[in-house]
């Protein structure tokens, strides 16, 4: 997969050789910062449209020929794929401050017209430590709680990947290795594949994570490899 950002002239370009992921796994996306993993997440999230890709699929559906298709066409396709199959988790959680924690978890299943399995999603609750945060506001939660909503919502619809861009960034370190354990632990018992951006390499090495490795080149352009 190829993918630019940038004017013409400044542009940078990002590369991905080859990355399966498979269901229960979590891979992370490790190099420099400003190297583009936050690009390369935005294509595979089907935000950014690639120049150039071979094989790239989503469960059974093939994206790649869908490059082909008008861009009005395309991009309704894939909105429809990112609020069925996907899940987002941002660095500061996102969370809408108008809504409660559960009426925030509860938004994606909401806006793409999906039934939630509320004996899954109590677990997914429990697991995750937010039991008694449920009606609360965002403006009364710690940071690390924030965070571990904004996991919530993005699993609680059942998606098939789950996107996280440095989820752990605005945390202590004790917070962050306990974020970082549950997520894996969460993707595991939910059968769900994950990417992982992030500039903790201690937390990947003690995970034992796959990792995609980022190797920056001098001709303004960003290679990702799979480790």
């Amino acid at each position: 997969m190829h993918v630019s950002r940038g004017r013409v002239g400044q542009a940078y370009r990002v590369e991905l050789s080859s990355l399966t992921l498979c269901t229960g796994e979590a891979v992370a996306v490790v190099g420099p910062s400003g190297c583009g993993k936050s690009t390369l997440l935005e294509a595979l999230g089907l935000i950014l449209k690639p120049e150039r890709v071979g094989l790239f699929q989503l469960l059974k559906t093939d994206l790649a020929s869908d490059l082909t298709l008008r861009a009005g066409r395309r991009e309704a396709r894939w909105a429809r794929l990112r609020q069925h199959q996907m899940g987002y988790v941002p660095q500061t959680g996102g969370l809408l401050p108008f809504l409660t924690v559960r009426q925030n978890i509860d938004l994606p299943a909401s806006m793409s017209g999906r039934a939630i399995d509320r004996t899954l999603l109590a677990r997914l609750v429990e697991r995750l430590k937010l039991t008694d945060l449920l009606n609360r506001f965002p403006r009364e939660l710690s940071i690390g709680e924030r965070q571990r909503v904004s996991f919530a919502r993005a699993v609680a619809h059942q998606p098939a990947l789950i996107l996280a861009d440095e989820p752990t960034a605005a945390l202590d370190p004790n917070l962050a290795h306990e974020l970082f354990a549950l997520i894996i632990e969460v993707v595991s018992e939910f059968n769900i594949a994950a990417l992982i951006v992030t500039h903790e390499w201690s937390l990947v090495a003690e995970s034992k994570l796959r990792k995609v490795v980022a190797v920056v080149q001098a001709d303004h352009r960003t290679v990702f490899h799979e480790q």
